[in-house]
């Protein structure tokens, strides 16, 4: 029954350090898009076949 509590107590504190990477990584990624431009498109070669 012990291991079973212990297993359980880090099955908890696993997750919530998974929650919290998620949320820190979340928030990084967002800061790190800069100002999108729709009137600037990239190289991308045309399409012979098209």
């Amino acid at each position: 029954m012990s291991l079973f509590k212990t297993l359980l107590k880090l099955m908890v504190l696993l997750m919530v350090g998974a929650i919290v990477a998620g949320v820190i990584f979340a928030v990084t990624r967002q800061k790190d898009t800069g100002p999108l431009s729709f009137e600037e498109w990239p190289s991308v070669p045309r399409n012979p076949e098209a």
